[in-house]
């Protein structure tokens, strides 16, 4: 289980409002996705069993343990991206007296720039993966829940949202062009498909809060 995660909410939040520039925004991110995973599990959760929706336990059933993975991944990825942020840290601090230092030391750096994108990328494909259950959650799920489902759905694109702002801050400083390119497009799609399903997931939940 994560270090992060595994705190106190209280020990967190302390962190996270200390000037230590770790935990940051790419590991509340993460946090951020987890917690819309959770919500969204509860609600599938609140389903299988439930009178009147007999059809979709199984489907619910399957949804939540496909979110249970979600949450652990999430979890796993607070650390992750903290971690990251640490090997770029620790790579501008290498020594650059030679040459040959100065080679390794641009060498480190660029590995950990990269290494910075990968882990957002990662954290932002894990929330896109949730969301994705929350249109169908929204549409068969429990419907006293249903504010659960719009606010997980919340937590989840502002989950992949603040992954997507580590990845822009970071490629710029990426000189492998190839690699660049390829994560800012990445980026982009993920993007997309993610305001869709939040778009979607959002239009269903108000249609039933209005009833």
């Amino acid at each position: 289980m994560s270090e992060f995660a595994n705190l106190k909410v209280k020990e967190f939040l302390q962190k996270a409002s200390s000037s230590s520039p770790t935990p940051g925004g790419g590991t509340v991110s993460a946090m951020m996705g987890a917690l819309g995973a959770s919500l969204l599990r509860m609600v599938a959760e609140l389903t299988v069993g439930k009178k009147g929706y007999e059809e979709v336990w199984e489907e619910m059933g399957g949804r939540s343990g496909e979110l249970n993975e979600l949450m652990g991944e999430l979890s796993r990825l607070m650390d992750e991206d903290s971690k990251a942020f640490d090997a770029v840290m620790e790579a501008f601090s290498l020594p650059k007296e030679s040459e040959e230092e100065k080679a390794a030391r641009r060498e480190a750096i660029q590995r950990a720039f990269k290494l910075a994108t990968e882990v957002p990328l990662k954290t932002a494909k894990a929330c896109l993966k949730a969301l994705e259950h929350a249109p169908h959650i929204a549409e068969k799920g429990n419907k006293n829940s249903i504010s659960d489902v719009g606010v997980g759905a919340l937590a989840c694109m502002g989950g992949l949202r603040g992954a997507l702002l580590n990845v822009k801050i970071n490629t710029p400083s990426i000189k492998d062009v190839s690699f660049r390119e390829a994560a800012e497009r990445e980026a982009e799609e993920l993007m997309k498909k993610g305001e869709a399903l939040y778009e979607e997931t959002m239009d269903r939940v108000e249609r039933v809060l209005e009833g």
